[in-house]
């Protein structure tokens, strides 16, 4: 962002909590057929300048003392495409303008096709904790249709990279790809449990302007999900990956404690093109646009009504296994949740959680409480 314009800005009050820290890397070797988050392809050439530009904005945030932050997450794009110097380079922006010495939990996300040994040498001495790992499926005719550019072999090299190295290792595997069968679920399934301490499953989403889309039924995937979701969340817990948010699975202990920020409205600051930050209540959002996000100031502020607020912690709260407090439910909302199947919930005298069916159905059940 253009520094003129913006180191004037800073949506913080002089004495915040801890916070979580998110930076979007908008680079890729080459962009997925499937994918609609906001990345490039061909741009390495920009990456120093984003850094400059990243410095800019993360000055805005500096105050005194600085803000304390409780967990990291780098992602993208592909983080791995930074040089080593580069990733100096980031961890130096960051350090000079956040207290990252109270952090309980770091993570990057990284691509087979680009993890290296020096790269995790470089996160081990920077105190990163965790690896996410875009493995997508471990059968190479899926990973070709989704135009992946690594194979079966590749993924499980690193895979054996980061277990190896003591950090934890978090494995993203995608279902519904057009060709799977249940028997490939399974497999690489039953495959990234021996490597990884937690596990994120999507279902493939064919959104209008990817290139996937296309060629394939959006409405026929979403139907063929139904089984392999099902099957996840029959398989995953006998392994002792119990299911602690709709789309991830761990061991007690090993949940992702940066993304459970999100889903408890905690603050989190947000840098890079088309990152989005929540503060008090306020959400921030960058362009999505290398060049909007290099010269122009124009972040989005939406400010969220307290019934708002109260309506979005609800549906969050729903998408955990930890549900909502009846004690925050409006009265509306319960309402609309007592005219539901039964089954669809676990309910206790304090709690309502949705049951594993109600997971499956958890995007109906959103959009009956989103318009309240």
């Amino acid at each position: 962002m253009n520094q003129n314009k913006n180191n004037n800005f800073s949506p913080l009050t002089p004495n915040p909590s801890l916070y979580s820290l998110y930076v979007h890397v908008p680079f890729c070797e080459k962009k997925c057929c499937y994918c609609s988050f906001y990345s490039l392809a061909g741009y390495e050439n920009k990456i120093d300048s984003w850094l400059e530009n990243l410095e800019l904005e993360a000055k805005r945030y500096n105050l005194n003392p600085k803000i304390k932050i409780k967990t990291l997450y780098i992602g993208g794009g592909t983080p791995t495409i930074l040089k080593i110097s580069q990733w100096y380079e980031l961890m130096r922006i960051l350090n000079e303008n956040f207290n990252l010495e109270n952090l309980i939990e770091a993570t990057t996300e990284a691509n087979p096709n680009s993890l290296t040994p020096e790269h995790i040498k470089f996160f081990l001495e920077n105190n990163f904790t965790r690896v996410s790992l875009g493995v997508q499926s471990l059968n190479d005719g899926e990973l070709k249709i989704l135009g992946r550019l690594h194979d079966s072999k590749k993924a499980l090299e690193a895979m054996r990279l980061v277990k190896n190295s003591g950090l934890l290792l978090n494995c993203d595997l995608i279902f519904a790809i057009p060709g799977q069968t249940l028997r490939t679920w399974a497999n690489s399934l039953k495959t990234v449990i021996k490597f990884a301490s937690h596990i994120s499953t999507y279902q493939l989403t064919l959104e209008p302007e990817t290139p996937l889309a296309l060629n394939f039924d959006n409405e026929k995937l979403n139907e063929d999900g139904y089984k392999f979701y099902r099957y996840a969340q029959y398989y995953l817990p006998r392994k002792n990956f119990f299911q602690y948010e709709i789309s991830n699975f761990s061991p007690d202990g090993n949940e992702c404690k940066h993304n459970l920020a999100y889903w408890t409205q905690e603050n989190v600051i947000a840098l890079g093109p088309s990152a989005v930050s929540y503060i008090d209540g306020v959400r921030y959002k960058n362009p999505a646009s290398i060049s909007k996000y290099f010269n122009e100031n124009l972040i989005e502020r939406e400010k969220l009504s307290p019934r708002e607020s109260k309506i979005e912690k609800i549906i969050l709260a729903f998408r955990t296994k930890w549900g909502v407090n009846y004690k925050d439910l409006l009265p509306e909302a319960k309402k609309i949740l007592d005219s539901m199947p039964e089954d669809l919930f676990i309910k206790s005298p304090e709690r309502i959680v949705l049951s594993p069916r109600g997971m499956r159905l958890g995007n109906s059940i959103w959009c009956e409480l989103i318009d309240l």
